[in-house]
């Protein structure tokens, strides 16, 4: 066998690398926009989760301008643990606009009671728990895949090698 027919039945190889087009690749176009569809999914549904609030940005003191919330300035007590809010909570204070969630807390040294936004953890631990789901179920549909396109490839690469046996 010359050095030029080494180099022939290797090409398949080398052909069908990264830049192979989808439709050789042996996948559906279906599964191609499920994939897409996922990825955008996963890519609008955290921000709405992480960025839900930032601490210390939604209080009853917001309400009065030019006054700052007991709970930034000094130490506080958590009198009532965070709960979800009810209905005219969530349309009228400003503290469970972000989360839907509030604690009510007492400040140490003004004796003062605020609403103070917060994340529950229930509701955290079920996110959580979600989004490694999503991660599972894509880390098995981009295994199948793999091993598909693996598949393909390598019975493209056996045909060429074996046509090539054949002709010399």
């Amino acid at each position: 066998m010359s050095a030029r027919s080494r180099v022939t039945a290797y090409r398949p190889l080398v052909e069908f690398g990264c830049g192979a087009n989808t439709k050789d690749m042996g996948v559906p176009t279906v599964v191609w926009a499920k994939l897409s569809a996922c990825m955008v999914l996963l890519a609008v549904v955290p921000d709405r989760v992480c960025c839900a609030a930032v601490p210390g940005q939604h209080n009853s003191s917001e309400l009065v301008p030019g006054v700052s919330p007991c709970w930034q300035m000094e130490e506080f007590k958590v009198q009532e643990e965070c709960s979800p809010c009810n209905t005219i909570q969530s349309k009228w204070w400003a503290a469970c606009g972000s989360t839907g969630y509030i604690e009510k807390i007492v400040c140490v040294k003004s004796n003062k009671t605020d609403y103070k936004s917060c994340h529950s953890a229930v509701r955290e631990e079920s996110l959580f728990w979600r989004f490694e789901a999503v991660m599972m179920s894509l880390t098995v549909l981009f295994v199948l895949v793999v091993i598909k396109r693996q598949r393909v490839l390598d019975r493209r690469a056996s045909e060429r090698v074996r046509k090539q046996i054949e002709s010399s």
